[in-house]
């Protein structure tokens, strides 16, 4: 089942996927904009009351992060 998000006043789609998703990765963003034709044409700042479809997300499997002093 695909959940919902209705937009508040100032979301972005990034906004959006870290508090549904609890991260902004490229992949989650673009699996939002494919799962919801025309909402990039919306703009950056989405209406308020925009319901968007949140689509099932497998979790990244790399969970080798960047190590800054090695």
């Amino acid at each position: 089942m695909t959940a919902t998000y209705l937009t508040r006043e100032g979301d972005t789609v990034d906004v959006v996927a870290w508090r549904h998703y609890g991260t902004t990765d490229g992949r989650v963003v673009e699996a939002v904009l494919a799962e919801n034709p025309g909402l990039a044409a919306l703009g950056a700042l989405l209406p308020a009351g925009t319901e968007i479809r949140m689509p099932d997300i497998e979790p990244a499997t790399d969970t080798q992060g960047l190590r800054l002093w090695d």
